[in-house]
């Protein structure tokens, strides 16, 4: 079965054209266009669901965080090489060395972060520089593919560590910059920062002449969904990602929802 990103990417390459051919959905016909919206509700549907679940508040915050990956792997899904490595302007960053910065600051975030819950009282707020990561030429290498995939195994590094703050840990000291924070606020900063860094990624897209496809934009919003269902209920957000890849290769694009 073809991958969900490899999904993404196709549905990327979707003009308005493709997206008006007809397609069999519940017995019915309609537009692979509205197939995708479809998908896009029963992913919405999960997610109401996984929500009204208790959740610690440290896994709510970093849901956040993973509708913002899937934002930019929407965004950004199948691109091509030349558009990769073209600086918006001399001594700007390309796309490639945006995802660079992104993934090691994903990860110095949460040595940032892990170590404000963990330190002993007496330890220094801030953690010594020497116990952080540092970039890598290893952390720009390969395809949009490879590099989209280093950010999603250092955010995946970052739940795991820090999916279940206690109560009384999110309020512990940390250091931002030069400013005295917590550790709510930290968890805030890993949402925000892949925000940005989407941004920056469509402001240098705009620059280079790119626009993103109808098709694109629908992904775009589907995996940022399906981001956030993740970090909630993992196996629905995969559910929903196993139909749409199974319905697109089958011909028949949203198969009905179960019971």
């Amino acid at each position: 079965m073809m991958s969900f990103d490899a999904t993404l990417a196709g549905l990327a390459a979707l003009d308005a054209g493709a997206l008006a051919r007809p397609w069999t959905w519940r017995d019915g016909r309609m537009s692979v266009r509205y197939v995708l919206y479809r998908a896009l509700e029963e992913a919405q549907e999960a997610h109401a669901r996984a929500a009204a679940a208790s959740h610690p508040e440290s896994r709510r915050i970093l849901a956040l965080a993973q509708r913002a990956l899937g934002d930019l792997r929407g965004l950004l899904a199948g691109l091509d090489a030349e558009l990769l490595d073209a600086p918006p302007a001399p001594g700007e960053w390309s796309i490639r060395e945006i995802l660079g910065h992104v993934v090691i600051i994903e990860r110095r975030y949460a040595g940032h972060t892990c170590y404000a819950v963990e330190r002993a009282d007496a330890d220094p707020v801030r953690i010594p520089e020497d116990r952080l990561p540092t970039a890598a030429p290893a952390d720009q290498a390969g395809d949009v593919a490879t590099l989209l995939g280093r950010i999603a195994a250092a955010r995946a590094e970052t739940d795991r560590r820090l999916d279940a703050v206690a109560p009384a840990a999110m309020a512990r000291p940390t250091v931002w910059v030069h400013a005295q924070v917590d550790v709510r606020f930290r968890l805030h900063r890993f949402a925000s920062h892949l925000v940005e860094h989407t941004i920056q990624c469509e402001k240098t897209l705009d620059v280079l002449g790119w626009r993103a496809t109808e098709g694109r934009r629908i992904a775009q919003r589907l995996a940022a969904q399906l981001g956030e269902l993740e970090r909630l209920d993992a196996a629905a957000a995969r559910a929903v990602e196993a139909r749409l890849v199974e319905g697109l290769a089958s011909g028949d694009a949203a198969p009905a929802r179960p019971a």
